[in-house]
């Protein structure tokens, strides 16, 4: 069985262009392979990461609603009626 990188140390040595183009695509088949398998990996932890904070997001308690209430009606129900008291003999 012919294995590729045996030829590498001679390809280095040797003058011969065949054995240095050997070497040159089994260099830049090895850089493609690493790139695409850096790029797989980092895709498939992007994955995870994103699927991760949806799942987070989604357990999280959601906050009961806000209650709203008519702020003029809580005017009114708040106001002291004991500074409005007019008094009929105070002429000041």
């Amino acid at each position: 069985m012919f294995n590729p990188l045996q030829i590498l140390p001679l390809a280095q040595t040797s003058g011969d262009p065949i054995p240095q183009e050997a070497y040159r695509q089994v260099s830049s088949l090895t850089l493609m392979f690493a790139i695409l398998s850096i790029l797989l990996i980092m895709i498939l932890s992007m994955i995870v990461v994103l699927r991760r904070s949806q799942r987070r997001k989604a357990d999280e308690k959601k906050p009961a609603p806000t209650e709203h209430v008519d702020a003029w009606a809580e005017s009114g129900r708040r106001f002291d009626n004991s500074i409005t008291e007019i008094d009929p003999n105070d002429d000041a």
